[in-house]
């Protein structure tokens, strides 16, 4: 494992109470706040485009397929598969454990952070069949992103965002972060992560 280099490039204050999930959609940036509103965000000018209220409140992880927003409720221990903007519900599955964070999309499938287990899981989107679980490298796992051949996550406790193999779980490198680094997301080339003490969320350009 080793450190890897990282370029803080942008940041600005987040919407609301702060970030506890984020997710790249298109061009835009979305942020779930813990509570639950979503909000669109202009990724450049930090502007909240729009805010939504989803059907259940408790937001632990969010995330985009492409077309849809996946959302899931620490509070309900339910994952939603959600239209945008009308947040109308596609799918829904329970929580593969109680303490549902992060969500990442690898393509294909469903992968999620159970903070009470320290797992990862990866599911089937359609039936949320359980396909695989990993442990996670630190003791509080929330964000999670996918990078296009590996994971990234946050650990709150820790104040490291680890970049882990998907089949492994292997630790191929790391990022400190200042502070606590909730919501996780990666946009294409670069990784974001909202900052829950600090209240901003930042954009990094990192060495993998």
């Amino acid at each position: 494992m080793r450190e890897a280099t990282i370029v803080h490039l942008h940041q600005f204050p987040a919407p609301g109470a702060g970030t506890n999930g984020l997710a790249w959609q298109g061009t835009s940036l979305w942020s779930a706040e813990g509570a639950g509103p979503l909000h669109k965000i202009h990724p450049e000018t930090g502007e909240t485009q729009l805010t939504l209220s989803p059907p259940f409140p408790g937001a632990g992880g969010l995330e985009s397929d492409g077309e849809y927003l996946w959302y899931n409720s620490i509070w309900q221990q339910t994952f939603y598969k959600l239209t945008v903007p009308e947040l109308e519900i596609v799918t829904t599955f329970s929580s593969p454990g109680e303490g549902p964070h992060g969500l990442a999309w690898d393509g294909a499938h469903l992968w999620s952070v159970d903070m009470n287990t320290s797992r990862f899981v990866k599911q089937c989107p359609e039936t949320g069949e359980i396909l695989a679980e990993l442990q996670t490298p630190g003791g509080r796992a929330h964000g999670l992103a996918w990078d296009g051949e590996a994971l990234w996550n946050a650990d709150t406790n820790e104040h490291v965002i680890y970049r882990i193999h998907p089949d492994s779980g292997e630790v191929l490198n790391r990022v400190s972060c200042p502070s606590e680094p909730h919501g996780l997301t990666w946009d294409g080339t670069t990784l974001w992560y909202g900052d829950d003490a600090a209240k901003t969320i930042c954009r990094l350009s990192v060495s993998a």
